[in-house]
């Protein structure tokens, strides 16, 4: 009874057993190239992907070097190398066998990262995009060819808000400018950041300017650290935009707005002269009114009453008056 026992116990085993070896069996007959089967169909999963997704990203990765650079990759010695079995893209920059980190130069190297950067947002789900210093060890042609190509994208994607910061001027003017000529100003947005802290909308509009010093000066009591220094910048300003529109004719840009105006040559006939007088005058107002580089912002201000930024303001109105005075009809 035992005996029997065992092996109906482990006949269970032994048909599954039996059915394995037939199934297999039977798919050796039905499928003897089974093997070669897959490995065509391994290999035509790869082209398609060569073809609908390599090569559509080695084309558009080409255009953004012509667009950054005025160069192709094969000119900077890039190529797309096929790796593993997904065929992913490994970018591989060499100049003469050697890396990019031993012969391009910084610049040249944060332009393969924008390259594959902007490569990648046409394809990419993100609305809010920041671009932080992007420009760092840039020469003209590369800080000029990177704003042309900002410019297109945002042309491209109108529903896309771009952030870019910066403290390099000669950038600053530059985006601006080609920002403005192509009607873009109307969707730009200028924030300029003073003592590491305040941000505020640039604006070079003379009459808010008096209007919003005027307005602090006349509330009652001494204003506070905060608002000193609030009302010192705006007076800086007020400088800047006094010399701008009636000196210059408004042909003197600072370009922290953005409805600066396309300088016009013909317009600088118009210019009217600032006296030395005044000039040395609102130098030295304009140094009273910042912070030197090693001052500490906390002291700034500090012995600074309203009483003397009334006597600031005063001498900035009638350089001003002069000024319009000698502006020929």
């Amino acid at each position: 009874m035992e005996y029997a026992q065992a092996i109906a116990e482990g006949l269970d085993k032994l048909r599954e057993a039996q059915r394995m070896v037939t199934d297999a069996q039977f798919w050796s007959k039905k499928l003897p190239a089974f093997t070669q089967v897959l490995r065509r169909i391994t290999e035509t999963a790869k082209d398609a992907h060569e073809n609908l997704v390599v090569t559509d990203f080695e084309a558009r990765l080409d255009a953004e070097y012509r667009a950054l650079a005025e160069k192709d990759m094969a000119a900077f010695g890039v190529k797309l190398a096929r790796r593993g079995a997904d065929a992913a893209v490994t970018v591989l920059p060499q100049v003469g066998g050697e890396g990019i980190d031993g012969v391009l130069s910084e610049g040249e190297q944060r332009l393969h990262a924008l390259a594959l950067f902007f490569a990648e947002l046409e394809t990419c789900p993100q609305s809010v995009l920041v671009f932080d210093d992007p420009i760092s060890s840039f020469d003209y042609n590369y800080i000029a060819n990177y704003c042309a190509r900002l410019r297109d994208f945002t042309v491209k994607h109108p529903a896309r808000q771009i952030i870019v910061l910066t403290h390099n001027w000669e950038f600053f003017v530059q985006l601006q400018t080609t920002l403005n000529v192509a009607g873009l100003n109307a969707h730009l947005s200028v924030q300029v950041l003073e003592n590491c802290a305040v941000v505020a909308d640039y604006s070079e509009k003379i009459d808010d300017l008096k209007a919003n010093i005027g307005s602090a000066l006349a509330a009652a009591g001494e204003p506070t650290k905060a608002k000193k220094e609030e009302i010192a910048g705006k007076m800086r300003r007020l400088i800047e935009a006094v010399v701008n529109t009636h000196v210059f004719n408004d042909q003197r840009h600072q370009f922290k707005q953005k409805t600066q105006q396309i300088t016009a040559f013909q317009q600088f006939t118009k210019v009217v002269a600032l006296l030395q007088a005044e000039a040395k005058t609102l130098r030295d107002l304009y140094a009273k009114l910042s912070i030197t580089e090693h001052d500490d912002p906390r002291n700034a201000y500090v012995n600074t009453d309203k009483a003397i930024f009334q006597t600031r303001y005063n001498q900035i109105l009638a350089i001003e008056t002069a000024i319009k005075g000698r502006i020929p009809p």
